[in-house]
């Protein structure tokens, strides 16, 4: 009998480190993955059994870390050899494949085995998808631009990832007043002739993939 708490390597991972929904997570198929460049196109979405749009309406790309793309390959062996064994040879589409190589059931998992993987673990009650917080959360924590958490979210506003994490920028406040002082107090300045401006700084840029990277 196969071991519920198996989903526990499967699963993790996925929303804490790439801040995809749960759904969107047990939806990723395997031609969604390109582990060479480190990203997933998360195209789909699966809500109460249907298979769906992510909940932007759009796909997106996010980037994987290297220990979540090792613990991928890991996981595509360990598939590869069941097929094997099993006479079959042929993986499920699916990433996170349950009974007969099918998505695995979201309530199911929310209700049966999370609980039990955080029991086992120790750990209090959270749901899983404080996992795409805590995944916000600490990107945020470490300084990293808001539009680049906006688009491993998929949210669809950069307003919603501002409203819900701005109070986690580092220092955020602090430096919005370092740079009104400094404008106070600094020297004032007559031009000489017509006045250019200075060039706006530019945003900063969202981290990207190396150009022509297919995430197929």
């Amino acid at each position: 009998m196969r071991d519920p708490l198996s989903g526990l390597v499967r699963v993790r991972p996925l929303p804490v480190l790439t801040g995809a929904r749960l759904g969107e997570a047990i939806a990723i198929q395997w031609s969604d993955l390109d582990l060479e460049v480190r990203a997933a196109e998360i195209r789909r979405n699966i809500v109460d059994g249907k298979e769906t749009t992510p909940k932007s309406g759009t796909s997106r790309r996010v980037d994987l870390s290297g220990r979540l793309a090792a613990a991928l390959r890991a996981h595509h062996a360990r598939c590869a050899a069941a097929a094997l064994d099993a006479g079959t040879g042929a993986l499920a589409a699916v990433v996170i494949a349950g009974a007969g190589g099918k998505p695995m059931d979201s309530d199911n998992f929310r209700k049966r085995v999370w609980p039990k993987i955080l029991a086992k673990a120790e750990l209090r009650t959270i749901r899983i998808h404080d996992l795409r917080h805590t995944f916000a959360s600490l990107l945020i924590t470490q300084g990293e631009s808001p539009v680049y958490v906006k688009d491993q979210l998929g949210h669809h506003s950069i307003r919603v990832t501002v409203d819900t994490y701005g109070h986690l920028v580092p220092g955020g406040n602090r430096a919005a007043v370092d740079r009104l002082n400094a404008l106070l107090s600094g020297p004032r300045r007559t031009p000489a002739g017509p006045h250019t401006g200075r060039p706006e700084s530019q945003a900063a840029q969202v981290r990207g993939l190396p150009s022509g990277a297919d995430g197929s």
